[in-house]
């Protein structure tokens, strides 16, 4: 025909059919021998005489990332943000009320005080509150 359909599809198991089409007579089905490979990685060739392992080096730069001693604004955002991450649902509510609503000035992590009131910002010493 001039037209043509291509059906993929995968076996839900790892038999050999003997042919696609239904034939009455009942065939014994030979199952494949396929090896459990389930707990290595595939290794690909290559013209290195070292190999690397990337599981491992990306295991020791997330650690390093979190060993990491920021100064200054970073540390202070790196703090902010761990803190933010690991919290509960309403840690994260009272952290992003207080934060707005203070105009950036007041950071609580309390839920229960925060959620009942309102928050009125406190301007650091020598500067001065303005709504804008």
């Amino acid at each position: 025909m001039s037209t043509k359909v291509e059906i993929r599809l995968a076996k839900a198991e790892p038999i050999t059919w003997p042919s696609l089409e239904y034939r009455k007579e009942i065939t014994i089905i030979q199952k494949a021998n396929v090896p459990s490979v389930v707990s290595q990685r595939p290794t690909y060739p290559s013209s290195k005489s070292k190999a690397i392992d990337w599981d491992k080096l990306e295991s020791q730069v997330k650690k390093e990332e979190k060993d990491e001693k920021l100064d200054g604004d970073a540390g202070l955002n790196k703090l902010f943000r761990d803190i933010y991450q690991n919290a509960d649902e309403d840690m994260r509510r009272a952290m992003t009320k207080s934060f707005y609503e203070s105009n950036g000035t007041v950071l609580s992590t309390d839920w229960k005080d925060v959620g009942s009131k309102k928050i009125e910002g406190s301007p650091p010493d020598g500067m001065e509150m303005k709504k804008w």
